[in-house]
């Protein structure tokens, strides 16, 4: 896969979700013009971001700083559905994500500076790591700069902002900030990441704190979700279990193809998942399951676009997650690190819970949309139907590279 593609299944959700915001709106989504400039700046900040690929001390620095600027935007936008409830959630994320990016920062400053004294090509300085005591600074900077960055992606224990972020947002806001800033940061964090594997392969480093990070904030989501009566948090808890499967494709530092591809993953599984959640929360006029199971009726195809969704974000045949969750099992076994299968079946395991709590939604009895909200919600179901065919198209994309042995 290259980027110019991941670059055009990005633009192409972006446009989708941006026409969201625009032509079906909610009632509380008012000044549209401003927060859809304020959306389209946020997209453009994180194609940026993806654009700037050299490691080097300015592409790092360059990457933070756009980075820290998404926090800024985003905290805007999650307010913008101006709630009781979304002012206090917009502090929180740009507090927590401000705090894990100015340790991020100082992580990359000490790195740099490290690097630049001790003056020796990564290759030379990994095979003579011996000689050079100070090298104990880059392993710190490393573990600041990826621990740092694990709170931009919601990884455990700076995991608290996603639910809320996700779970209270306007459902464009939750599609573009849960599908575009984890791409970002794993734009950002797989550099570190890579020189982490190359310099300390036999310790425990900053890499392997990645892991651990990861697979917590794995099990941390499935026991959470049972907990779960809010269609919009159980969303947010999907999300929060494949940021944590983010973090372990990241430790296992496969090829390029395959991270480009991860990310294209991302991207079109996350934006149908929250567009596809908020036609059912619009649609009952609520968000409880209790409340929702209690009513007469519900729309039968926006219900089962936001099933379907949640089968393609976990164990569905033609979604990218299945072609991602197979690369993940045979490079484990390639690897000797065949225990990463544990994602695979830990997502197995949190479907089941998950559809445990929604199976009884199958049984209300189908009715049309609202009058009152029948044209924004049919746009959204557009708009949501191209988005599930473009995560078709790039699963079936996937087994076709996976065949030919791309992946």
């Amino acid at each position: 896969m290259s980027f110019e593609i991941l670059l055009g299944i990005g633009a192409a959700v972006f446009i989708l979700i941006f026409l969201t915001y625009v032509l079906a709106p909610t009632k509380n989504q008012t000044n549209l013009v401003f927060w859809s400039v304020l959306l389209v700046l946020c997209g453009g900040i994180n194609f940026a971001v993806w654009i700037i690929r050299d490691w080097n001390e300015e592409g790092t620095t360059l990457q933070w700083v756009l980075i820290e600027a998404t926090t800024f935007v985003g905290a805007l936008l999650i307010s913008s559905s101006r709630t009781s409830k979304s002012f206090p959630i917009a502090w929180k994320f740009l507090l927590i994500n401000s705090f894990g990016l100015g340790i991020a920062f100082l992580g990359i400053i000490l790195l740099r500076s490290s690097l630049h004294v001790i003056n020796q090509p990564i290759e030379f300085l990994a095979a003579n790591a011996s000689s050079h005591p100070e090298i104990i600074w880059v392993e710190i900077g490393l573990w600041l700069a990826i621990f740092g960055y694990t709170a931009k992606l919601g990884l455990f224990p700076n995991h608290v902002w996603i639910e809320d972020t996700y779970g209270e947002s306007p459902t464009q806001v939750s599609s573009l900030l849960s599908s575009f800033i984890p791409v970002s940061v794993c734009f950002a964090l797989r550099p570190f990441v890579h020189l982490d594997h190359q310099l300390f392969p036999h310790t425990f480093s900053g890499a392997d704190g990645l892991l651990v990070l990861g697979i917590i904030t794995i099990l941390y989501s499935i026991f959470a979700i049972y907990d779960r009566n809010d269609i919009r948090r159980i969303s947010a808890k999907v999300a929060l279990f494949h940021t944590g499967a983010l973090a372990v494709f990241l430790w296992m530092d496969l090829s390029e193809t395959v991270f480009l591809y991860m990310m294209a993953t991302n991207l079109v599984v996350k934006s149908l998942l929250f567009i596809s959640m908020g036609i059912v929360r619009m649609d009952a006029g609520k968000r409880e399951l209790g409340k929702i199971i209690q009513a007469d009726s519900i729309n039968k195809p926006a219900l089962s676009l936001f099933i379907l969704a949640l089968f393609l974000a976990f164990v569905m045949p033609g979604s990218p997650i299945f072609v991602t969750d197979i690369v993940l099992i045979k490079a484990g076994q390639i690897g000797g690190k065949s225990f990463v299968i544990l994602v695979p079946i830990l997502g197995i395991v949190f479907f089941g819970v998950m559809l445990y709590k929604l199976a009884p939604l199958l049984n209300i009895k189908g009715r049309p949309f609202p009058k009152d909200l029948s044209t924004i919600l049919r746009i959204r179901m557009t708009n949501g139907f191209f988005l599930l065919l473009l995560l078709l198209s790039t699963g079936c994309w996937g087994f076709y590279l996976l065949l030919h042995g791309v992946l």
